[in-house]
C-alpha cells in the first residue's frame, strides 16, 4: 500500500495563531519479561519518551481555513530546517503523525509488520504456556491483516538467545509464512542473532537457508540478522568492537547473498550508531528500530537527520500497532521502496527480418519481479503493454510489416499483490517490412521430398525457405525462390522423418534486400521407406508366417492379403511396433494359395502415412495327408493276455489300439503307442476279445488319424 505524502510548508506564511508544542512521540514501554514481539525487546533507549499532544492535530485545530477549505499549518517547536527536510504521513495503526526523511519522498512507502511465535494462536499459548515448541499455529487472521493495508511481513525463524548460545527454531514460522504468502503478503525472514564472530554469523545464515529448503518458503524480501542485547545478554557480554560487529554482520549478509537472497541487518538507532560501521557494509540493507514519530533527534535545532546519515530501507517505528486481524499489538514498520530504477541500454534490431529483438541492461535492484515491454506503432500512436518477462531481452514476433514501432521498457515489483513500477527507459524506434508468410501447406509427399506451397505476400519478389537442422540446433537456408513462385519442393530428405520449416518473403530496394517476417513454424513428415518382405511360408495347414526387414523412423506395419473374390488387396492386420518384424496369418484353408504384401506406416498428427508396398509374395498351404490304413493285425494269447501286432505305417507319429466293449457294443481306445505292438493284460481266460488299430500323425500339436484296420478276434488262454 503506498501512502499519500505531503510536505509541511512553513516559510512566507502569516502567523495568526501560535501553538508551540513538542513533537508527539509514542510511549512504548517494555514489559518486565518480554515484549509481545521478539524484535525490540532490548532497545529501551528507543522506546521510552515523554508523552505529548499530537502536534499536527493542534496545528490544524488553531490554523485559519482558506477559501479552498485548506487549513494553514502554523508554527511549532519543530525547526523549519527539519520540516523542510521531511514529509509526513498519518499513522494507519497508531495515533501519531510520522515525519520521514525527504530523501525518501519519491519512494513508495509500504506498510509491514514483524512477527514471531509470540503471535501464535492464543489457545495454544494458553494451553502450552511453558512449552513454546508447541506454539505452532499463527494467531493472525492474515486475510484481515492484508485487508488492513499490511503488504509485507518479516517472520522470525530462529534464535540464538540462549544461555549456552545454542540455536532453536521458531516453530510458528511456517504457519505465519503460509498464511502471509497465501494472502499476497510479501515475506522476509529474520534470525534473532547473538553471534560473536563470523563463524557463528555464517552458521546462523545457513540455518535460515536450510529451513527455506526444508519448507520451500517463498521468500521475496531480505533475510535479516537481528542484532540486539537479548534476554541472556550474550551479545553485549561479548563486547565486540565496532569493526568486529560490522564484520559479523557482513559475514551473515555474504552467506545469504551467495544463496541468491537479499540480506539485511536490524538494530536500534543507538546500536547502529555505536556498533556498526554502515559505510563498510555492502549488499546489506539496514532496518532501523526507533520508536518515535521520526528517525532523527534533530527536530528543533541542528542539521536534521545528521544523526541518521546512513541509508536505511526499513523503519520499525512502533511496537504498539493496532491492526485488524490481531487482538494484540504488533511491531509495525515502514518500507521505503525505491522504485526510481530506470532501464538503460535498450536496443532493438532493425526489424527488417520481421522479428524485433529487444535487449536491455539489468537494473541494480535485486528484488525486481520482472520487466514490462511496451510498444507503440505508427497506426495507433499510443503505447500498449506487449509482454511481461523475467529476462533482460524479448523477441517481438507480432510486429506487422511496413510500420514504425517504438518500444520502451520498465521494471516492476509485486508487493502485497499490487504492482509497483520503475521509470520507463528511453524509447527506441524500429521500421519493419513485409508481412510474414502464411498459409503453408504440403502439396506433394514422397520418401525423400516434401512439396510446399504458401500464400502470396504482397510486394514480395521472392521467398527464403529455412529448414531446421538438428546438427546445429537452428534453422538454415534450404532454398531461395527468387522468381516470385509460391511453391517449392524440398528434396534430399529421409523417409518417415519430421521436418520443420520457416519461410519469409523479401523485397529489393535498389540493391538492398529487405526481409519480411518469418512464418510460423510449419512441420510435416515424409513417407516411410519401402518394406523388404523377405519370406512368406506356411507354418501348418492353416497359417502363414511373414517376415521382413526393419524400416527406420516408422510407427508400425500394415499387412495386406489378396482377396481372390474381387482381385483386390485388403488389410488383414496392423503391427503396432516398429521393432516387430513378423506376423502370422491364421485360420487359413489348407491346399489354398495366398498372396501378401506389406507396407510401413508413420503416425503423425493423428494421421497415418503409408510407405510403398513391398513386392508381392505368395505361398500355398499343403493339405494334410492322413496316415495310411493299418493293413493287418496279428493277435496272440498267453497267460491271460493278448499281444496285438501290426505292420508299420510310413509317416505315422503313433498308433491307437481299440477293443470291443461287449456290454455297449462299441469299440473303446485302450492304448496309444509309438511302436507296432501292444500287450493287453489281465484278461479273462476263455473269453473272446476283438481288436482294431489305426495310425495317427501329429502336425502343429494337432492329430490327424488314418483308417482303422480290420477287426480281429481271439480267445484268451
Amino acid at each position: 500500500m503506498a501512502f499519500t505524502k505531503a510536505k509541511i510548508v512553513m516559510a512566507g506564511l502569516a502567523v495568526t495563531a501560535v501553538c508551540i508544542v513538542a513533537p508527539q512521540q509514542l510511549k512504548a514501554q517494555v514489559p518486565e519479561a518480554q515484549m509481545d514481539g521478539v524484535m525490540g525487546q532490548s532497545i529501551e533507549d528507543e522506546t521510552v519518551y515523554e508523552s505529548k499532544p499530537d502536534l499536527d492535530t493542534l496545528i490544524e485545530k488553531n490554523a485559519p481555513v482558506f477559501g479552498n477549505g485548506t487549513s494553514l499549518k502554523k508554527a511549532s517547536s519543530y525547526s523549519s530546517a527539519f520540516l523542510n527536510a521531511s514529509f509526513t504521513t498519518a499513522g494507519d495503526y497508531t495515533s501519531a503523525t510520522y515525519y520521514h526523511k525527504a530523501d525518501y519522498a519519491d519512494d513508495e512507502l509500504v506498510n509491514g509488520i514483524d512477527v514471531s511465535y509470540w503471535q501464535a494462536d492464543a489457545a495454544l499459548k494458553k494451553k502450552y504456556s511453558k512449552d513454546k515448541t508447541k506454539w505452532t499455529q499463527t494467531g493472525l487472521d492474515w486475510e484481515s491483516i492484508h485487508g488492513a493495508g499490511i503488504d509485507f511481513a518479516f517472520v522470525r525463524v530462529a534464535s540464538r538467545d540462549t544461555k549456552d548460545g545454542s540455536i532453536y527454531r521458531d516453530n510458528c514460522a511456517d504457519s505465519h509464512i503460509q498464511g502471509a504468502v497465501s494472502n499476497d503478503i510479501n515475506v522476509g525472514l529474520y534470525f534473532f542473532s547473538q553471534a560473536l564472530n563470523e563463524t557463528e554469523a555464517r552458521e546462523e545464515a545457513q540455518y535460515v537457508l536450510d529451513m527455506i529448503d526444508q519448507y520451500g518458503w517463498n521468500v521475496s524480501m531480505p533475510i535479516i540478522m537481528d542484532r540486539e542485547a537479548g534476554a541472556n545478554k550474550r551479545l553485549t557480554a561479548g563486547k565486540l568492537s565496532k569493526t568486529k560487529e560490522t564484520a559479523v554482520c557482513q559475514a551473515f549478509a555474504d552467506t545469504i547473498t551467495a544463496a541468491g537472497y537479499r540480506a539485511g541487518v536490524y538494530a536500534s538507532y543507538a546500536w547502529i550508531k555505536n556498533y556498526i560501521n554502515t559505510d563498510a557494509l555492502y549488499d546489506c540493507s539496514l532496518w532501523v528500530a526507533r520508536y518515535n514519530n521520526t528517525t532523527t533527534s534533530n527536530t528543533k535545532s541542528g542539521t536534521p537527520y545528521a544523526d541518521t546519515a546512513y541509508d536505511y530501507e526499513f523503519w520499525q517505528y512502533s511496537s504498539k500497532g493496532e491492526v485488524d486481524g490481531y487482538t494484540g499489538v504488533l511491531d509495525v514498520n515502514f518500507w521505503y521502496k525505491d522504485t526510481s530504477e530506470q532501464i538503460t541500454g535498450l536496443k532493438a534490431s532493425d526489424g527488417t527480418s520481421g522479428i524485433v529483438n529487444l535487449s536491455w541492461d539489468s537494473v541494480s535492484a535485486e528484488d525486481v519481479d520482472g520487466y514490462q515491454v511496451w510498444r507503440s506503432d505508427s497506426d495507433q500512436g499510443k503505447y500498449t503493454l506487449l509482454k511481461s518477462t523475467n529476462d533482460c531481452s524479448y523477441t517481438d514476433t507480432t510486429a506487422e510489416g511496413g510500420k514504425v514501432y517504438q518500444y520502451k521498457v520498465r521494471c516492476y515489483w509485486t508487493i502485497g499483490g499490487n504492482a509497483y513500477y520503475g521509470t520507463f527507459s528511453s524509447p527506441v524506434s524500429v521500421i519493419t517490412s513485409l508481412e510474414k508468410v502464411a498459409g503453408i501447406a504440403t502439396q506433394t509427399r514422397t520418401e525423400t521430398s516434401l512439396g510446399l506451397s504458401w500464400e502470396e505476400t504482397q510486394g514480395a519478389v521472392g521467398y527464403q525457405i529455412y529448414q531446421y537442422s538438428a546438427a546445429s540446433s537452428q534453422y538454415e537456408m534450404a532454398a531461395d525462390v527468387g522468381d516470385g513462385s509460391t511453391s517449392y519442393t524440398i528434396s534430399g530428405l529421409t523417409g518417415a522423418n519430421e521436418y520443420k520449416f520457416k519461410i519469409r518473403a523479401y523485397e529489393k530496394n535498389n540493391d538492398h534486400v529487405l526481409l519480411g517476417q518469418f512464418s510460423d513454424v510449419y512441420s510435416d513428415v515424409t513417407l516411410p521407406g519401402q518394406v523388404d518382405l523377405t519370406n512368406v511360408s506356411a507354418t501348418g495347414t492353416s497359417s502363414v508366417k511373414l517376415t521382413w526387414q526393419t524400416v527406420d523412423g516408422i510407427t508400425g506395419y500394415m499387412i495386406y492379403r489378396l482377396d481372390t473374390a474381387d482381385g483386390k488387396y485388403k488389410q488383414v492386420a496392423t503391427v503396432k511396433s516398429a521393432q516387430t518384424l513378423f506376423y502370422t496369418d491364421q485360420k487359413l484353408a489348407a491346399g489354398k494359395t495366398y498372396k501378401y504384401k506389406v507396407c510401413a506406416y508413420k503416425t503423425y498428427k493423428d494421421k497415418n502415412y503409408k510407405g510403398a508396398y513391398s513386392t508381392e509374395k505368395q505361398v500355398k498351404i499343403k493339405k494334410t495327408e492322413k496316415p495310411a490304413k493299418v493293413k493287418t493285425i496279428k493277435l496272440s494269447t498267453k497267460d491271460a493276455a493278448v499281444t496285438v501286432q501290426w505292420s508299420k505305417v510310413s509317416g505315422a507319429t503313433g498308433y491307437q489300439v481299440y477293443r470291443l466293449n461287449t456290454k455297449t457294443g462299441k469299440y473303446t481306445k485302450i492304448a496309444a503307442v509309438k511302436g507296432t505292438s501292444y500287450r493287453n493284460t489281465k484278461l479273462k481266460k476263455g473269453a473272446t476279445y476283438r481288436y482294431k488299430v489305426r495310425a495317427y500323425k501329429t502336425v502343429n500339436k494337432k492329430n490327424y488319424y488314418g483308417a482303422f484296420s480290420n477287426t480281429t478276434a481271439i480267445k484268451v488262454k
